[in-house]
C-alpha cells in the first residue's frame, strides 16, 4: 500500500475501526477480489449461472464474510465468487454494490462549513476511478483513467487505494443490515479468531 497520509485517508481510516476495518494491505486485497468478481460476473466473457449461488440468503453468508475480513489470513476466491453471485441472485441485495458505489459520491474529506469553492470533493474522484476500473463493459486501462482524470500516477495509486478502501468500509455497513444476529455472533466470532483486540461497541451501536 502507500505512505501517502492524505486526511482523505485519515477520515476513512476513522471509519474503518468503528467498523473493525483495518485499512491494511490483507483488507485492501479482500475488497478488490470482491470487486474484481463482481466486474468479471456482469461484464465478463464467461455464462455466470447465478443459480449455483443457491438461494441462501446473505445473512447467512455475512458472518462468514466478517470471519474472513478479520482473521489474519486474506479470504480465499471461492468465498468471495460465492458471496457475489449470492449478492447478484438475491433481488434484496442485487444493487448493493451500484448502491454502494453511488454512496461514496458524497464523500468528502473537508467540513461542510470550511470548503470553499476551488475544493474538490474526493467522492467524486473515488466514484469515477471506481466505476471505471469495475463497473463500466469497456475493460479498464488504467494509463487512461489517471490521464483522463488528470492525475499523477503517484496521484492515481493513492487515491485509487483510497476509494477501494472507502467502498469496503460503506459495503460492509450495507451488509450490517442483513445481519440480524449480529450482536449475539461478532463476539463469538472474534474470540474464535483469537480478536480480542477488536471493539464490539461499533457494531452495538448500528
Amino acid at each position: 500500500m502507500t505512505e501517502k497520509n492524505t486526511k482523505a485517508r485519515r477520515h476513512i481510516q476513522r471509519a474503518g475501526s468503528i467498523f473493525d476495518v483495518n485499512y491494511d494491505d490483507k483488507t485492501y486485497r479482500n475488497i478488490k477480489k470482491i470487486l474484481e468478481c463482481h466486474r468479471e460476473c456482469i461484464f465478463g466473457p464467461d455464462f455466470f449461472d447465478f443459480s449455483l449461488a443457491g438461494k441462501s440468503p446473505i445473512s447467512d453468508m455475512i458472518p462468514y464474510l466478517y470471519r474472513c475480513f478479520i482473521s489474519r489470513d486474506e479470504i480465499s476466491d471461492a468465498a468471495v465468487n460465492k458471496m457475489v453471485m449470492q449478492i447478484l441472485n438475491d433481488e434484496k441485495t442485487a444493487d448493493v454494490l451500484y448502491d454502494t458505489l453511488e454512496q461514496i459520491k458524497a464523500f468528502t474529506a473537508e467540513e461542510k462549513k470550511k470548503k470553499t469553492n476551488s475544493d474538490t470533493d474526493e467522492g467524486e474522484l473515488y466514484y469515477k476511478i471506481l466505476k471505471r476500473l469495475y463497473f463500466t463493459e469497456a475493460y479498464p486501462v488504467e494509463t487512461d483513467i489517471y490521464l483522463d482524470l488528470d492525475l499523477s500516477p503517484n496521484q492515481y495509486s493513492y487515491r485509487k487505494e483510497e476509494a477501494t478502501m472507502l467502498f469496503g468500509i460503506y459495503f460492509w455497513q450495507r451488509c450490517l443490515a442483513y445481519w440480524d444476529t449480529r450482536k449475539e455472533d461478532i463476539g463469538r466470532i472474534q474470540l474464535e479468531e483469537g480478536r480480542e483486540d477488536l471493539r464490539l461497541k461499533g457494531f452495538e451501536a448500528g
